[in-house]
């Protein structure tokens, strides 16, 4: 019934919001760097569960974003 994350799936979204933070040049106490990890476990949650292709759903969210 819950869908609880492990400690490797903590781990790897630790190193994706890791990386995220620094290709954005973001401050790991910051609330963009908060947004970020947000976006990443939602979308973690909603089945995308490879690091690669969560960093690349995230830059492009970012980047549709950044052109609004």
């Amino acid at each position: 019934m819950f869908d609880f994350l492990d400690s490797k799936d903590m781990e790897m979204l630790r190193r994706a919001i890791d990386a995220r933070c620094k290709d954005l040049n973001i401050r790991a106490d910051t609330s963009e760097a908060e947004m970020i990890a947000s976006q990443l476990i939602e979308l973690f949650q909603s089945g995308v569960t490879d690091e690669e292709e969560l960093n690349t759903r995230l830059i492009t969210m970012e980047l549709f974003h950044r052109g609004r």
